[in-house]
């Protein structure tokens, strides 16, 4: 697999996942009104598809003050923690292949990171 076709599939994956949550929305007879809505349904795909990553920076920052390490140790542990958590549930769940699985989940691990840092930085 090239790089451009794991974008590709990591958008399709959230295009998916919102026309999911949006078909589900309305079986359960409620549609978007306001422009709050709308957004909220187009950022839940990208929710779902970065929660793994989220769960594994915290176990990452868990196990980095279980053994007591301080400062950058934190963002390393925890970005590896992430990445395989990430790449243990496109394995295991979605069936992808090691290899392609890594890339994609670095791919969303540094996607995660900047909106980690854009939001610091927002504050």
């Amino acid at each position: 697999m090239r790089i451009t076709e794991i974008f590709k599939d990591i958008k399709d994956d959230v295009d998916i996942t919102n026309q999911r949550f949006m078909d589900s929305r309305r079986e359960q007879g409620y549609f978007s009104v306001t422009p709050r809505q709308r957004a909220r349904a187009y950022t839940s795909g990208w929710i779902a598809i970065l929660i793994p990553q989220f769960l594994g920076f915290i176990l990452g920052l868990a196990i980095t003050k279980l053994l007591g390490l301080h400062g950058f140790a934190y963002v390393v542990i925890g970005g590896i923690s992430a990445l395989a958590v990430g790449t243990y549930k496109s394995v295991s769940f979605d069936r992808i292949s090691l290899v392609p699985a890594i890339v994609r989940n670095i791919i969303l691990m540094l996607l995660f990171c900047g909106a980690m840092a854009i939001g610091i930085a927002a504050n």
